[in-house]
């Protein structure tokens, strides 16, 4: 029979590196996949908007401006607040599967928006 050599200490720190490489390895992916997570998505340039639209926007979301607020604050206020909208994940993909449904008829469950 062979004889089992006893595990030496310095045997046991390179398992114990090797362990830890991976799971630094593997952190620094989950943060890279993290960061990329927002950058599939186009952003909105609200400044190239007709201030008619960001007044409309900023009156729908009852969003707090002065009346006389220039086109480059309202349009701050604006990205602001779309920036911190949150989506409902869940609601949205029912209400666009019960849309692509019943496209050509009446839509017969009340939206409710959360705004």
């Amino acid at each position: 029979m062979g004889v089992k050599q006893k595990p030496t200490q310095s045997t046991s720190i390179n398992g114990l590196s090797q362990v830890l490489d991976k799971d630094r390895e593997r952190e620094k992916r989950r943060r890279a996949a993290e960061t990329n997570v927002g950058k599939e998505f186009q952003t909105i340039d609200f400044n190239s908007m007709d201030i008619s639209i960001l007044r409309k926007y900023a009156r729908v979301h009852k969003i707090k401006v002065k009346s006389k607020t220039n086109k480059e604050e309202l349009a701050a206020a604006v990205s602001r607040h779309f920036a911190n909208q949150t989506v409902k994940e869940l609601d949205t993909i029912t209400c666009f599967l019960y849309t692509a449904h019943y496209k050509d008829s009446v839509l017969r469950l009340p939206l409710q928006t959360g705004f």
